[in-house]
């Protein structure tokens, strides 16, 4: 065989250069590889079928080709039986395959001829996913598979590309919802916003081939079950302060779009607020559990607060362990970030967590968001998680948000829910290092 193709290849070469006549084409080609039929994208192709009322097509490419196409051509396209499949794929292989039924399939045409001037014909598959999900389900250790193979009684076939072996890996139902449902703060500052415009992506999660139509609503509840689960703090939009597309159309080709959401910011007084945009419904498959919601989240921050005059007292603090100066509670709202409050790890008797932190701001303000700097050392950014508390008379306290830090060496800003008061508690629950914690700088936020 290798001979006759080099043979071949010589043989066409010299053909090209010589411009010889059909005679001399004849004389050199051997009449088989005159016209020779075979499989596009032959050989075993995976197929992922879609959950739908309607058959799932698959193309069959059968070309044609050789010293002289022009010739007219005819083929046969078969389907393996068990028997053979089993000789010739299941037992080398050892892998259970299993022909898919009669009632899974069918095909457009099971022969096509060619004229001159054809080179290649498109055989359609169509596959039937409901048969097809029951096969699946009735024998999932199985391989299931549609093996097709081109032969003819007159025409000379590619023995290496005469199959396509086409094994049903799956039937899915496609599922519609956002692309990115990340919940991401976008910060302003209070008073110099006036409308903010958020692209919120959305689409199906496989290639589109249908014309889908979904529902979107803005659903409030959401924002309570996210601040139980999560301990934060979001408020919902006032109504009429956002604008929300009411549905959103993919037509077929498109797998995703971008939805404009606005809000106006100039209504909002500081705090956190999210703007829970749910898919409600859709005209077909199913909506993604997990992508059904985009959490829109604004910032509006309060101005930070003059912290001159303030104080801090803590009920744990290492005295001479960091040095002169150092480690005590006063360092949080000393502008250096060089010095830090650390609980007692040399001086003292060292306490439990959780650790508490008080700042006395001197008057009342409503607080909006409080902020929490981690020590400025690689190996010792140790806070982990805790709670804040705001009092106007150092007693009553009222709890009004929670904080878990990462190990960056930037100001971490955590809304809180708007609250007046003088006092600023700080508890620390929990360490990244043997319930050790620190803190360089504390910063509030909010209006006099």
């Amino acid at each position: 065989m290798k001979i006759r193709t080099i043979l071949l290849t010589g043989g066409l070469v010299l053909l090209a250069a010589c411009s010889e006549s059909k005679y001399d084409i004849d004389q050199l080609v051997p009449e088989e590889y005159h016209k020779i039929l075979y499989v596009n994208n032959s050989g075993k192709q995976e197929v992922t079928l879609y959950d739908t009322d309607a058959d799932n097509l698959y193309t069959l490419s059968v070309i044609k080709s050789g010293s002289d196409p022009s010739l007219t051509a005819a083929a046969n396209i078969l389907v393996l039986t068990q028997a053979e499949l089993d000789v010739k794929y299941s037992e080398p292989e050892a892998v259970n395959y299993q022909l898919i039924g009669a009632d899974a399939y069918s095909l457009a045409a099971s022969s096509v001829d060619f004229s001159s001037a054809d080179r290649y014909k498109l055989v359609t598959i169509s596959l039937k996913p409901q048969v097809v999900k029951a096969a699946i389900e009735s024998n999932p250790d199985a391989v299931w598979v549609l093996p097709l193979k081109v032969t003819s009684e007159t025409d000379s076939i590619n023995a290496e590309k005469n199959e396509l072996f086409l094994q049903l890996k799956a039937v899915i139902t496609p599922a519609v919802g956002f692309t990115d449902p990340t919940l991401v703060v976008q910060q302003y500052q209070y008073g110099s916003v006036s409308t903010i415009t958020q692209k919120v992506k959305f689409g199906l999660d496989t290639d589109n081939l249908w014309d889908l139509t979904a529902k979107l609503v803005v659903d409030n509840d959401y924002v309570q079950e996210y601040n139980w689960d999560n301990g934060t703090n979001y408020k919902t939009l006032p109504e009429g302060s956002y604008t929300v597309p009411e549905t959103a159309v993919l037509p077929s080709g498109t797998t995703t779009l971008e939805l404009e959401v606005s809000v106006n910011g100039s209504q909002l007084t500081p705090g956190d607020y999210m703007l829970p945009v749910k898919v409600a419904e859709v005209s077909q498959f199913e909506i993604s559990e997990a992508r059904a919601v985009y959490p829109l989240a604004i910032r509006i921050m309060g101005n930070k607060l003059d912290r001159t005059g303030w104080t801090a007292e803590a009920d744990t603090e290492e005295l001479t362990g960091e040095g002169a100066g150092n480690g005590v509670a006063g360092c949080v709202l000393d502008d250096n970030l060089g010095t830090f409050w650390h609980s007692t790890w040399q001086t003292g008797n060292r306490i439990p967590l959780p650790y508490e932190l008080i700042i006395d701001t001197k008057k009342e303000y409503t607080f909006t968001q409080l902020a929490l700097m981690q020590r400025q050392h690689d190996s010792n950014r140790d806070t982990k998680a805790g709670e804040f508390y705001i009092s106007s008379d150092k007693e009553n306290w009222t709890k009004v948000g929670s904080f878990n830090m990462q190990q960056i060496l930037e100001a971490q800003t955590f809304g809180v829910t708007p609250t007046k008061g003088r006092y600023v508690k700080i508890k620390m629950t929990e360490s990244f290092r043997d319930g050790y914690c620190s803190l360089t700088e504390v910063y509030a936020y909010g209006l006099e």
